[in-house]
């Protein structure tokens, strides 16, 4: 009965799913399935509570939304079975590399064994008969030796190559786990992650570091009138745009949905502000097209919001300074850059605080 019960809910939940892809105008890949499959069944707490956000707010969910949801709430279990995969294959060949040499020190002992024997009867040997029958037999013993050693070492080198393939495969499931597969950036793991290690670096070595946060202009109109094809399109434009005119050790990462981060290391604010107005400059001069009548739909505006670190600052109220620029700069006008910057008073706070902590 139970069995019967289980089996319904998950016809329902697939129903369910696949009814409401085809309401939102989605295309029902398996990516996209899978996000409102485990928002019906509920089994993915972290992603119901974001999709119902999201549905308050908009009535319905894009393919970005899909894409962002996919990656952050499910992606994670496919990184896991990679790795555990990978893993799987490292223990095997750990052991039969083991095994080899413990076959290769059996034989080695044998080998001694043999010797030690042949020298014994050369010793106590009275005549040359017997000489050389103990001579071919050591010739015999050092042949099969040798075919063993070749054996076994043609064993470890295929061994080797296993372990090395599998090396390169747990590198490039590490390196897809941190990309943003529809812009190509880095995704909200790798921010957090790089933001991290930032932050500690500019406070070993006194740097300064500032942080945007930039968001499309009107995106939603994108999706709304055009459909989510341009949207992606959209998002790749802008994504492209900035990296282009970043340098090689800034980072770039999409924050979520039409957001971007930009952590600028050994940077003050008020040159990042020319960072910025410089990535909005380089955008304005682009536009979109449909590409199947070449017909030009517009240009993508964005608007910046930049904080500096402050020393002794943690990692989300710097974040949240940077956001907060952010919505400053889109209630006022958008298409511009807002600074962060903190009084006196801000800063003797923040560090009063951090001293507290110790």
């Amino acid at each position: 009965m139970t069995i019967g019960v289980q089996k319904s809910q998950v016809t329902t939940w697939g129903k369910q799913a696949m009814d409401r892809l085809l309401q939102d105008g989605l295309t029902p890949t398996p990516n996209n399935y899978a996000v409102y499959y485990y928002y019906f069944a509920g089994t993915n707490p972290g992603l119901k509570a974001t999709v119902d956000t999201v549905l308050t707010h908009e009535n319905r969910l894009t393919q970005a939304h899909c894409d962002e949801l996919f990656l952050r709430h499910l992606g994670v279990e496919s990184e896991q079975k990679a790795l555990l995969q990978t893993n799987n294959v490292i223990e095997q060949e750990i052991s039969r590399v083991l095994k080899v040499i413990d076959q290769a020190t059996q034989g080695t002992d044998q080998f001694n064994q043999s010797l030690t024997q042949f020298s014994g009867e050369i010793n106590s040997s009275d005549s040359l008969e017997h000489i050389r029958e103990a001579v071919t037999k050591i010739v015999t013993e050092t042949r099969t030796v040798a075919q063993q050693n070749e054996r076994l070492s043609s064993q470890l080198s295929d061994a080797t190559q296993q372990l090395v393939e599998a090396r390169q495969n747990l590198d490039q499931v590490h390196k897809e786990s941190q990309i943003d597969a529809l812009t190509e950036v880095g995704n909200r793991k790798y921010f957090e992650k790089e933001l991290t290690y930032s932050m500690g670096e500019a406070r070993d070595n006194g740097w300064s570091m500032t942080l945007l946060m930039i968001d499309i202009d009107h995106f939603k109109k994108f999706n709304d009138n055009y459909g989510h094809l341009i949207g992606d399109q959209v998002l790749r434009l802008v994504a492209r745009t900035l990296v282009e005119n970043l340098k090689g050790r800034d980072i770039i990462a999409r924050y979520g949905g039409e957001e971007f981060v930009i952590i600028l290391s050994q940077t003050k604010v008020t040159d990042a502000e020319k960072v910025a107005n410089q990535l909005r400059a380089s955008l304005a001069t682009k536009s979109i097209k449909r590409r199947s009548t070449n017909e030009t739909l517009g240009t993508v505006t964005i608007s910046i919001g930049a904080a500096e670190l402050c020393v002794g600052e943690d990692r989300d109220d710097f974040v949240m300074r940077a956001d907060n620029a952010l919505y400053k700069a889109k209630q006022t006008g958008r298409n511009k850059v807002m600074l962060d910057i903190l009084s006196a008073e801000q800063i003797a706070e923040i560090q009063s605080k951090n001293r507290m902590k110790f």
